[in-house]
């Protein structure tokens, strides 16, 4: 993997709920976070998965799959946990990117390309654009040629099926 595009990466829903669930897969994603706030053990432990990794990486979050997290936790334990939930998401070292014009033709484009949910075509779009690695673990995701594929996913499970949250 690149060392421009190590340096940065993006979170899809699919890895934040992970996260937030508790999930295996979730796990490094929690690592990244805590390194971005500091927490050095956690960097070592990441490091060792990213050798070439010197420093904590940017990390990207698309709004529209932001609100995707936002209506999978509220359809689940309603609005006001959701909102928690979106607040708690904010204060992580996560840089929120806004749906400008040109990432919605960018996703829209993605689309076209892939059979993907359009939310997912916001995460691969904004992982373009930010020129960073996607991390997932969406099968929708895994053979997207147009980003570096950071791949958390368990093979032969969906987990948003099967999830509890």
């Amino acid at each position: 993997m690149a060392e421009a595009v190590l340096g940065r990466m993006t979170l899809d829903s699919w890895a934040i709920l992970a996260w937030l669930q508790g999930e295996p897969a979730g796990v490094l994603v929690g690592e990244l976070i805590a390194w971005r706030e500091g927490d050095k053990k956690r960097g070592e432990a990441i490091r060792h998965r990213f050798p070439n990794l010197r420093k904590p990486p940017l990390l990207f979050l698309n709004v529209i799959n932001l609100g995707e997290v936002f209506y999978i936790i509220g359809r689940r334990k309603g609005r006001k946990e959701a909102g928690r939930v979106v607040q708690q998401i904010r204060l992580a070292p996560v840089t929120i990117v806004e749906a400008s014009e040109r990432l919605v033709f960018d996703a829209a484009g993605i689309k076209m390309r892939y059979p993907v949910a359009y939310a997912d075509a916001f995460a691969v779009a904004t992982a373009k654009v930010a020129r960073s690695a996607l991390l997932t673990g969406d099968p929708e995701l895994k053979e997207i040629a147009d980003v570096e594929i950071i791949w958390i996913g368990n093979e032969k499970r969906n987990r948003r099926k099967n999830s509890t949250l």
